[in-house]
């Protein structure tokens, strides 16, 4: 009992707070949150629609900000010499998710809804959050579990839309159950941890391998080559590579998979809710939602490069850089051209996509493709803003900012600009003007203010 009490004491202590960059995010969404419960717009009673997103967000910042300081309890170097210390933070997380779980429950209680599927929803949202590999210090963390966390996104981003937490809330009874009796003991075996069941885990990846052990077959190598194609000009070593950051082929068969991915879950949990066959129109609106999230998980990770800066005093050493601010503007330019690239593909894919579902006539996907590349490309320099003062520049006002431009932001311009019903106000059409003025005011002075940074010479773990 006094074990767990002391783990507890962590929790409101500055050691919670510390290097736990999901709080900032989690305070400000909860913020909007009840901002939002206390001055509902008309014409959705009892609904998430207005408080959605931002709720949704809530939940998941928080459930992570509280695993993240369970993770790094229970993966210290130091937590197997201490052997009640596991089990003691195990129950301590059990009853801050707890508390967290009622809390959040609030807002949607307020709106009338059902307390059985608002914890539905909750508890998909805490398995969602706890993942060892996506969670905690990432020199801690074991490693990435590929097919999980892509799972995890979709579903992140699936539920993250209001149309579908209401199909939810108004999902039988029974269906809710089944969904808490499976999300919740998925999170509780999440964050079981034993540091001798599997030692090998911290270790690097392994390579993959064919069947028998050797090298991977040659279609399987060929294909990866292909998809992870880049143009010379966007092969720049100070960022990171991936699908979705240099690789156009690879972005837009990513874009693809997840709208055919989505559609199929949105129709799914459509039928649930509804007990009843989903129709075409059914299918067109489905894969009409999911274009936001299409938009949302393509453009969410471009700027992610700036929370990854353990690297950057190697770089600005041994590469071919010179000083602090050549360094820091070659940052930029690679980050412009991956920026453009995918607001390019992305924003081309969203308009063919609408045009041949039939959501909006041609000429408006047409207009559509430069007017979302713009937001997507202005989007990506919103965390910036946090460089420009040294009381912002922290990795939690970055997270902020970056998802509440891309998760949230993006996903409700996608949403207006190709809803078929209603055309989009002409505040949407005059926004790609302004986000490109701030994406080229921003490339002119967060570069700077970048390299007059601090930079650590090994900077605290994310």
């Amino acid at each position: 009992m006094m074990d767990t009490l002391h783990a507890l004491r962590l929790y409101v202590s500055p050691v919670f707070i510390r290097e736990n960059p999901s709080l900032i995010p989690a305070a400000a969404y909860g913020a909007i949150t009840a901002f939002s419960l206390h001055h509902p717009r008309p014409g959705h009673p009892g609904s998430l629609h207005d408080i959605g997103i931002m709720w949704w967000l809530a939940q998941q910042a928080l459930f992570t900000g509280l695993c993240c300081q369970y993770w790094r309890q229970v993966r210290s170097p130091l937590s197997p010499m201490v052997p009640r210390l596991i089990g003691a933070e195990y129950r301590a997380i059990h009853l801050m998710l707890a508390l967290a779980l009622g809390l959040l429950a609030v807002p949607a209680i307020v709106r009338g809804l059902p307390l059985l599927n608002v914890l539905a929803l909750e508890s998909l949202n805490l398995a969602l959050s706890t993942g060892s590999d996506l969670t905690g210090p990432k020199v801690l963390r074991p490693r990435l579990r590929k097919a999980r966390t892509a799972i995890v996104f979709g579903l992140f981003a699936l539920f993250m839309l209001p149309a579908m937490q209401d199909r939810l809330m108004q999902a039988p009874w029974f269906v809710a159950l089944a969904l808490l009796a499976v999300a919740l003991p998925a999170a509780l075996v999440e964050l079981h941890h034993d540091p001798f069941a599997h030692p090998g885990e911290q270790g690097p990846a392994r390579s993959a391998a064919g069947p028998d052990g050797g090298p991977p077959r040659a279609t399987v190598r060929a294909l990866a080559r292909v998809l992870m194609w880049q143009p010379p000009a966007l092969r720049a070593m100070p960022l990171p590579n991936g699908l979705a950051t240099g690789a156009p082929l690879g972005l837009f068969v990513q874009s693809a998979l997840i709208l055919m991915a989505s559609t199929v879950l949105m129709l799914l949990v459509n039928g649930l809710s509804t007990l009843r066959v989903p129709t075409p129109q059914d299918g067109r609106e489905a894969a009409t939602m999911a274009l936001g999230q299409v938009v949302m998980l393509g453009a969410a990770v471009l700027p992610s490069w700036m929370l990854s800066r353990r690297d950057w005093p190697f770089l600005l050493s041994l590469g071919p850089f010179g000083a602090r601010a050549d360094f820091a503007r070659a940052l930029y330019r690679a980050h412009a051209g991956r920026a453009i690239m995918a607001g390019i593909i992305l924003s081309l894919f969203a308009a063919l996509a609408a045009g041949l579902i039939g959501t909006v006539p041609p000429l408006r996907a047409l207009a559509a493709w430069p007017a979302l590349a713009a937001v997507i490309i202005g989007g990506s320099y919103l965390p910036s803003l946090a460089v420009l003062s040294p009381v912002t520049n922290r990795p939690g006002v970055m997270l902020l900012l970056s998802m509440l431009g891309s998760m949230a932001g993006l996903q409700l311009y996608t949403g207006v600009l190709f809803n078929g019903r209603l055309p989009p106000p002409l505040l949407y059409w005059g926004l790609p003007v302004a986000a490109i003025a701030f994406a080229l005011l921003m490339a002119r002075l967060a570069p700077r203010a970048l390299a007059r940074a601090d930079w650590p010479i090994e900077p605290p773990a994310l």
